[in-house]
């Protein structure tokens, strides 16, 4: 009997022993992954948003640009678009400007002259012709992005378009001549669907893991993995893990999610961005993330429950034998 209690309790405590080591090796291979997934993603992000600021900037100081923005403006001045001077001019620059937009991925490139107005854009939308500074436009995302475009390189957040019903951002960049004086604003659109192939590979986090972006008004930036309704700019996010992002911190635990779930979460703030104040949460559920080491449990617990039982049987036939 002594030898029995001996060799369960062995088996107890190394099945103990066994479980934590591997426990903790399963939390530190999740979160070394989370953590991994997060840096490149964010690295991933932050080069997007550079590499468009670099194509605006570079947009902005184009010859093409220089020269057609003061002749469409004059044309639409003159008689609108359907002024000859104006269909002559579209002749010529509008193959060149579709080029670039179809180079850089753009939805629309719009050309704005200094007064305001909407001069030329690659995609006829609402907006052609219309005022930025006094036009109905005025006080939306647009407009605002106008007006900061006429002293400098500037981006949006995320907002909607309504030709397309996605989401697009904005970027805007003064345009000058080469006495420097100020032309006008050109303006071009990106399409949320960018930035969404960053966010949508996944990288090996499972059936629970989920990637997604909050912006500083705790409205999520792109699509719920899980929820089939619209989340962007709809979707309020305010758990531990994306208030302590927004204060700009960086780190990783275990905490509830947008959905009331015990996620293990990654997170940081997006703080190369320059014109918006987003973070960046990678996640997966605590239950997958546990789930080997359950399964391991479970054998441990089997295995040790066979040889106890195979110890009993094999000591009562010892001493049924040794009877006499």
């Amino acid at each position: 009997m002594t030898c029995l209690i001996a060799i369960a309790t062995f088996l107890v405590l190394s099945g103990l022993s066994a479980l934590k080591i591997l426990g903790t090796a399963l939390r530190n291979e999740v979160k070394n992954h989370l953590i991994s997934v997060r840096d490149i993603k964010k690295t991933q992000i932050q080069n997007f948003f550079s590499e468009r600021y670099g194509d605006v900037k570079i947009l902005s100081k184009n010859p093409i640009i220089l020269q057609s923005l003061p002749r469409f403006s004059q044309a639409f001045k003159n008689g609108g678009f359907n002024d000859p001077a104006y269909k002559q001019t579209e002749a010529i620059y509008n193959p060149l400007l579709i080029h670039f937009l179809v180079q850089h991925s753009y939805q629309n490139i719009l050309l704005v002259d200094e007064e305001g107005y909407v001069v030329y854009g690659v995609k006829k939308d609402e907006t052609l012709g219309t005022n930025l500074k006094t036009g109905k436009f005025s006080s939306l995302t647009i407009g605002e992005i106008f007006r900061e475009g006429l002293t400098r390189l500037v981006f949006s957040d995320l907002t909607r378009s309504e030709k397309t019903k996605d989401f697009v951002c904005l970027g805007a960049s003064p345009v000058y001549d080469h006495t420097n004086l100020l032309l006008g604003v050109v303006i071009v659109e990106i399409p949320y669907y960018k930035l969404d192939v960053i966010l949508s590979q996944m990288g090996g986090l499972g059936k629970t893991g989920e990637i997604y972006i909050v912006g500083s008004d705790q409205l999520m930036r792109s699509k719920s993995r899980f929820l089939k309704q619209n989340t962007i700019l709809e979707l309020k996010i305010d758990t531990e893990a994306s208030r302590d992002a927004l204060r700009g911190n960086t780190s990783v635990q275990i905490v509830k999610d947008y959905r009331d779930i015990p996620v293990l979460s990654a997170y940081t703030p997006l703080d190369a961005l320059k014109d918006v104040n987003w973070v960046l949460l990678v996640e997966k559920d605590e239950k997958e993330v546990l789930n080997p080491f359950r399964i391991f449990e479970a054998y441990i617990i089997v295995i040790a429950a066979a040889i106890f039982a195979i110890s009993i049987a094999y000591l009562r036939f010892t001493k049924k034998k040794d009877t006499p």
